[in-house]
C-alpha cells in the first residue's frame, strides 16, 4: 500500500514568507500504478471510477518551505484518470475546494465526467491538499472541550429575509463557542496547523508541474479549481505568474476577501439563488413543489419568498431554542442555545447548493411553512433490528475549513467589541449572514499562524496566459459580483456567466458551458466578451432526471416523466427526508 503517513517534527520560530519565485530543483519521475486506496473495488479488487481504471502515486515535497535546508518531506497522495484519445496533450490537476474537500476523492468519482468535458485528451489529476484527505488531515478533537451552554437574548433587525442579530450573536454564543473551539484545534494540530497555508499548497502544485515535466510535459499548470481552489488557483497566478498554461477558476471566490478573514461576499447572492429555487417551484407545479400554488394558482415566486419572511420574523419575535440534546449543525458550535432560525438557514444554504438536493430543500420547506418545528427539535428513532457499523471516512480533515481558512487569514481579535464594525460588514451584505459569518468568527481566536502567509499583491496581475473564470448567476455562496470583481484583477482574464442553479457549475450542466471549457483547455480560446450560456434543462427537470436515473431507470429524461412518476420519486425523497439527521444532511468538509 502505498504510504501516506508520516512524522512531524514541531517547528519552532519565526518565520519569514519566502519570495515569490523560487530555485526549481530536479524532481523524480512520477511512477503511477494502479491505487491501493480505501476506496470501493471490483470483484477482481481493482479500484475504478465508474469502470474506469485510476492510478495513484505519490510525490515527496517539501514539508517546510521556509526552511530551504531541511529534509523533512510530505508525501503528497496523486490520483490519475488517464486521458483515452490521441494526442495526449498532458494532464489537468483538478481541486474541488472547501478548504477541506479531497481532490483524490473527487477525481475517484467524477474524473472520467471531467476527462470528457475535456475531449479525452487530457490526464486528470487530483490530490489532497494539506490539511484534506489523507495529506497532514486537520481534525480537531472536541473530546474534552468544556464550556456551559450559551443564552441567546432576543433582537430582531430590518433585511429582506429576517435574521438574527449578529452581534448579539457574537456577545451571547459564538464568541465563546469559538474560544473553545479554537483551543480545541490548538491542542490537537499545534505542530502542524502552521504548515497548511495556500501558499505552500500552491508551492506544492508547483511541485507536482515540475515532476509531470520530468515526465515530457510542457512545464506549464492547468488546473480546474473550484469554489475555493479559485483561491488556490489566484495565488498560484500571482506568485508564479510565468507558470500560468491554463487556469480555469470555476465559482469564483474573491482573493482579497479571503485572506482579509472578513468574507463580506459569501452571502451576497444566497437570496438570488433562494428566489430562483422558488421560481423553479412555481414552474414545476404542485405536482412537484407542494407549495407552488400557496397563494392560489397566480402565486409567484415573490410570494413564496414573502412567505418565508412571516416566518422567519415570527422566529425572530419568538425565538424557538434548540434543545441541548439535538448536536448542533456545524461542528464547532457548542450544545445548548442554539437557535432554531439558525440552524433552519444552515440546511437550507446547504440544500441551495445543487439541483440534485431540490427534494430534500422542497421537504423542508414544506416543514418550515407549516411550522413544523418538531421536525428540527426531535431526534428521528432508529429503526428497530437496525445495525450499523460505521464507515470510516476516506478524508479524514473534517476541520480542514477552519485549519486552512483560519491559518491563512489575518484577521485576529481579542474581544467581541473589536470585531463589531466586520459583524455589521457582513450583516449588511445579506441575510444569511447570521448562519454563514459565525463560522469564519472562529478565526479571530485562532491560535496558529500559517508558516507562509499570502500577502499580495491582489491586484494588476498579468500572467503568461490568460485565465478563465466561470461563475453562476445563482450561486448561493461564491456571487457573480464577487467574481466580476476578482476576474478585473488579472489582466487579460474573461468571466463566462453560466445561468445554472447551485454552486460549482457541473451541479447544474450547460452543453454551452462545458464548450466554452474544452476550448479553452484545447484551443486556448475564451468565450466573447459578455457570454452567457442556459442550462440545458430547468433545475428541476435535471434533479428529476438525476433521481430516476438513481432509481435504476438511467435511459428516462426527467421532462418524459409522467405526473406520477414523478410524484412517486419526490415522496420517496420526502419520506428519506422525514429519517433524516439534519445536522448529519449538512457536508461538514468545508462552505466552499
Amino acid at each position: 500500500m502505498i504510504s501516506i503517513g508520516i512524522s512531524l517534527l514541531l517547528l519552532n520560530g519565526l518565520v519569514k514568507a519566502l519570495p515569490h519565485g523560487e530555485k526549481r530543483s530536479p524532481e523524480p519521475t512520477l511512477e503511477w500504478a494502479p491505487c491501493d486506496l480505501p476506496f470501493s473495488a471490483d470483484q477482481k479488487g481493482n479500484i475504478s471510477a465508474h469502470g474506469v481504471p485510476i492510478y495513484c502515486t505519490t510525490l515527496d515535497v517539501p514539508l517546510d518551505y521556509t526552511k530551504p535546508d531541511s529534509q523533512d518531506k510530505l508525501p503528497l497522495q496523486l490520483l490519475r484518470v488517464n486521458a483515452t484519445k490521441e494526442p495526449i496533450k498532458g494532464s489537468i490537476i483538478f481541486n474541488p475546494g472547501g478548504p477541506g474537500s479531497s481532490g483524490v476523492e473527487e477525481v475517484s468519482m467524477k474524473g472520467p465526467l471531467y476527462r470528457e468535458v475535456f475531449g479525452g485528451h487530457w490526464n486528470v489529476i487530483g490530490f489532497d491538499a494539506r490539511g484534506t484527505g489523507r495529506t497532514m488531515p486537520f481534525f480537531c478533537d472536541m473530546t474534552n472541550a468544556t464550556g456551559t451552554p450559551s443564552k441567546l437574548a432576543r433582537r430582531g433587525n430590518d433585511t429582506r429575509l429576517p435574521q438574527t442579530d449578529l452581534y448579539n450573536l457574537l456577545e451571547t454564543k459564538a464568541w465563546k463557542d469559538a474560544g473553545i473551539f479554537s483551543e480545541a484545534c490548538y491542542n490537537s494540530q499545534k505542530e502542524t496547523g502552521h504548515l497548511l497555508s495556500t501558499a505552500f499548497v500552491a508551492r506544492d502544485m508547483l511541485k507536482i508541474v515540475d515532476a509531470l515535466q520530468k515526465d515530457g510535459e510542457d512545464g506549464m499548470l492547468r488546473f480546474w479549481g473550484r469554489s475555493y481552489s479559485t483561491i488556490l488557483g489566484q495565488t498560484f497566478a500571482t506568485m508564479f505568474p510565468d507558470r500560468v498554461g491554463r487556469i480555469l477558476l470555476d465559482s469564483v471566490l474573491r482573493i482579497d476577501d479571503y485572506y482579509s478573514g472578513q468574507w463580506t461576499t459569501a452571502v451576497r447572492g444566497t437570496e438570488l439563488a433562494l428566489d430562483n429555487y422558488f421560481r423553479e417551484c412555481v414552474a414545476a407545479g404542485p405536482e412537484i413543489c407542494p407549495f407552488a400554488n400557496m397563494t392560489g394558482p397566480a402565486t409567484t415566486a415573490d410570494d413564496l419568498h414573502a412567505e418565508l419572511g412571516k416566518v422567519f420574523q415570527e422566529l425572530v419575535d419568538d425565538p424557538v431554542i434548540v434543545p441541548d440534546t439535538i448536536p448542533p449543525v456545524s461542528p464547532w458550535w457548542q450544545p445548548g442555545g442554539s437557535m432554531l432560525l439558525v440552524n433552519i438557514k444552515t440546511i437550507m444554504y446547504a440544500w441551495l447548493y445543487r439541483p440534485e438536493q431540490y427534494g430534500l430543500l422542497t421537504y423542508l420547506l414544506s416543514e418550515v411553512f407549516a411550522r413544523n418545528w418538531t421536525s428540527f427539535t426531535t431526534i428521528p428513532p432508529t429503526p428497530e433490528n437496525t445495525t450499523t457499523t460505521p464507515e470510516i471516512p476516506y478524508n479524514l480533515g473534517t476541520s480542514a475549513f477552519h485549519g486552512i481558512a483560519c491559518s491563512d487569514n489575518q484577521y485576529r481579535r481579542s474581544s467581541p467589541e473589536e470585531m463589531y464594525s466586520v459583524v455589521r460588514a457582513q450583516e449588511a451584505s445579506g441575510s444569511f449572514s447570521d448562519n454563514f459569518s459565525p463560522q469564519v468568527w472562529v478565526c479571530a481566536q485562532w491560535k496558529m499562524e500559517a508558516a507562509e502567509k499570502f500577502t499580495g499583491p491582489f491586484t494588476n496581475i498579468t500572467t503568461k496566459n490568460p485565465m478563465l473564470y466561470v461563475s453562476g448567476t445563482h450561486d448561493p455562496i461564491t456571487t457573480l459580483s464577487g467574481a466580476w470583481e476578482a476576474a478585473a484583477n488579472f489582466h487579460g482574464s474573461r468571466l463566462l456567466v453560466h445561468n445554472g442553479h447551485g454552486h460549482g457549475v457541473m451541479n447544474h450542466p450547460s452543453t454551452c458551458t462545458i464548450k466554452a471549457i474544452h476550448d479553452y483547455f484545447n484551443d486556448g480560446t475564451l468565450p466573447e466578451v459578455g457570454t452567457q450560456c442556459e442550462p440545458d434543462q430547468t433545475a428541476f427537470e435535471y434533479y428529476l432526471d438525476t433521481l430516476a436515473a438513481g432509481e435504476g431507470n438511467s435511459t428516462v429524461q426527467g421532462r418524459s416523466l409522467d405526473t406520477a412518476e414523478k410524484r412517486s420519486l419526490m415522496q420517496g425523497v420526502y419520506e428519506k427526508a422525514r429519517t433524516m439527521n439534519k445536522r448529519e444532511a449538512v457536508s461538514q468538509e468545508g462552505w466552499l
